[in-house]
C-alpha cells in the first residue's frame, strides 16, 4: 500500500511539474526533443494507424449495415460507438504500443546508465529537458492521431457500407455529417488529450522510477503498457458515464 501511494505523489509531483514548466519548449534543444517525439509518435504510426482504423470502421460498418441496413440507427451508432469510443481507443492503444513502451524503455536505460546523473552534473534540467517535451510531444499527438483514426475509420466503413447498399460513399458521409454533434465532437477532443497526457506522463514515471539495474530494464515497458492501457480506459469511461 505505501509503494502505491509513494507511486501517485511521484505521479502528482511529475504531472505538476510539467504543467507549469511548458515555457521551457522555447529553448531550440528542448523544442528538437519535442519535435522529435512528435515525429516518431504521431507521422512514423500513421501507416499502422490507417491500416488499424481502415480495418476496424469497415468491419464495425459492414456489420453493422448487415443487420439495419440503411436505417438511421446506423448513423448513430457509428458516431456513438465507432467515432466516439473504438477509433480513439484503437489510437490511444497504438500510441501506448509505440511510444509508451519506448519512452520508458530509453529513461530506464539513461537511469540505468548514468546517463541521468551525467546531465545532473552537467547542470542540465532533467525534467525540463527529458520529461517536459516528451509530455508536451505525446499529448499533441495523441490528439492527432485520435481524430485520424476516427476521420479514417468513419470514411472507410461508409465506404463498404456504400457498396453493401449500392448508394454513393458522398451521399453517407453527407447524411452522417448533418447527425454529428459539435458538442461531442470537441468533448472526444478533450478526451483524446487526457489520453495522451496521461500515457505520456506514466510512460515517463515508470520509466524515471524504473530501479537502476540491468535486469529491471526489460520489465520497464510492460509495466508503462499495462497502466497506460489501464488509465486510458478509466478516462474513457469516465467521459462516457459524463455525457449519459
Amino acid at each position: 500500500m505505501d509503494g502505491v501511494v509513494e507511486r501517485l505523489k511521484f505521479y502528482a509531483t511529475l504531472v505538476g511539474d510539467s504543467l507549469t514548466r511548458l515555457h521551457v519548449l522555447a529553448n531550440p534543444m528542448v523544442r528538437l526533443v519535442f519535435l522529435r517525439q512528435i515525429y516518431f509518435t504521431a507521422v512514423m504510426s500513421l501507416r499502422l494507424l490507417s491500416g488499424v482504423a481502415l480495418v476496424v470502421g469497415a468491419v464495425f460498418v459492414a456489420q453493422i449495415t448487415n443487420v439495419l441496413g440503411a436505417d438511421q440507427s446506423l448513423f448513430d451508432l457509428v458516431e456513438v460507438v465507432l467515432a466516439r469510443r473504438i477509433a480513439p481507443l484503437a489510437a490511444a492503444l497504438i500510441v501506448i504500443g509505440r511510444s509508451a513502451t519506448a519512452i520508458s524503455t530509453e529513461l530506464a536505460l539513461m537511469r540505468c546508465s548514468g546517463e541521468i546523473e551525467a546531465l545532473r552534473g552537467m547542470r542540465i534540467p532533467v525534467h525540463d529537458y527529458l520529461i517536459v517535451p516528451r509530455i508536451a510531444a505525446v499529448t499533441l499527438a495523441t490528439m492527432g492521431c485520435c481524430f485520424y483514426s476516427q476521420l479514417i475509420a468513419v470514411i472507410g466503413g461508409f465506404a463498404v457500407s456504400s457498396l453493401m447498399l449500392d448508394v454513393a460513399l458522398a451521399d453517407e458521409l453527407h447524411r452522417f455529417a448533418e447527425n454529428v454533434s459539435l458538442g461531442k465532437l470537441l468533448l472526444g477532443v478533450v478526451k483524446s488529450l487526457f489520453f495522451g497526457f496521461f500515457i505520456a506522463a506514466i510512460a515517463c514515471a515508470t520509466g524515471l522510477g524504473a530501479v537502476a539495474r540491468a535486469t529491471e530494464v526489460p520489465r520497464v515497458p510492460a509495466r508503462a503498457f499495462l497502466r497506460s492501457v489501464v488509465a486510458v480506459l478509466a478516462i474513457d469511461a469516465v467521459f462516457l458515464f459524463a455525457t449519459l
